[in-house]
């Protein structure tokens, strides 16, 4: 469970981090609300970061719905569907939202 909430932790930090780089290379303009393409050279680094993010939330989710998916299966499958959109779809959002509100403000 230990190693599945720190698999989870990691794929949070490499998501927000790639918002983080797909965010300044916004340069003024309004960031879709989820990942959009980018036609700049750190989208390769965005690209790597979330992958490593849907790796890791991927080995997390598993390590976590394996202790519920033997007893139940329905309450391991909902858990798992829960527990990836908020790891790999809530950093990109929240990250683009208060960017977004940032820019608004200004």
């Amino acid at each position: 469970m230990a190693i599945g909430l720190g698999a989870l932790v990691l794929a949070i930090a490499f998501h927000v981090l790639g918002a983080r780089i797909a965010a300044g290379e916004g340069y003024g303009r309004i960031l879709p609300a989820a990942s959009g393409t980018l036609s700049v050279r750190p989208a390769q680094h965005v690209r790597r970061a979330q992958t490593a993010g849907w790796v890791l939330s991927t080995v997390g989710t598993v390590s976590i719905v394996d202790r519920y998916w033997d007893a139940e299966p329905l309450l391991g499958g909902g858990l798992a569907v829960v527990v990836l959109s908020a790891v790999n779809g809530l950093p990109s959002l929240v990250v683009a939202a208060l960017r977004n509100a940032k820019r608004n403000r200004a």
